[in-house]
């Protein structure tokens, strides 16, 4: 692959314009790869006794909703958030995805997916912690984890 970088003064935000065969077979994973590009912060700013904290969204586990009230967990802690779950929703990179109507998981942190008769479990790596994910959202949730290889 040949990568070409031009600067242009007269733009304020990247263009990526690609070029490939017509017969290229991974024109839609090039595509996809990078949609999911974020130039972004990977810091999602939280509470934790009083103090405002910048925490690494590679340690989110999942954002869930209770109440008026709206946490972050990790693998060892529960932050506050100071934002509504849609609010947080919308920041965040593609590999986040909604599961429920209060809660987004990180689908990197996902070890397995379960569907029983009670409901589809999530479990994550190297955590008790599990969680569920509703009707609507399981389909799209086993899709984007069979597409990325996680199940």
């Amino acid at each position: 692959m040949q990568v070409n970088i031009e600067t242009d003064p007269g733009t304020s935000i990247p263009t990526v314009t690609l070029h490939v065969p017509v017969d290229y077979p991974e024109t839609a994973a090039l595509t996809a790869a990078l949609k999911n590009l974020s130039i972004e912060a990977a810091t999602l700013t939280v509470s934790q006794r009083g103090q405002l904290v910048q925490l690494p969204l590679t340690s989110i586990l999942f954002i869930e909703a209770t109440g008026h009230q709206v946490a972050a967990h990790t693998l060892d802690n529960v932050y506050r958030v100071p934002k509504s779950l849609t609010a947080v929703g919308t920041g965040l990179p593609a590999y986040f995805l909604r599961v429920s109507k209060s809660a987004i998981v990180n689908t990197k942190q996902v070890y397995s997916l379960t569907k029983t008769l009670t409901g589809n479990l999530i479990a994550f790596h190297h955590s008790p912690k599990q969680l569920y994910a509703s009707r609507c959202y399981y389909r799209q949730l086993k899709i984007s984890l069979e597409q990325k290889g996680l199940l």
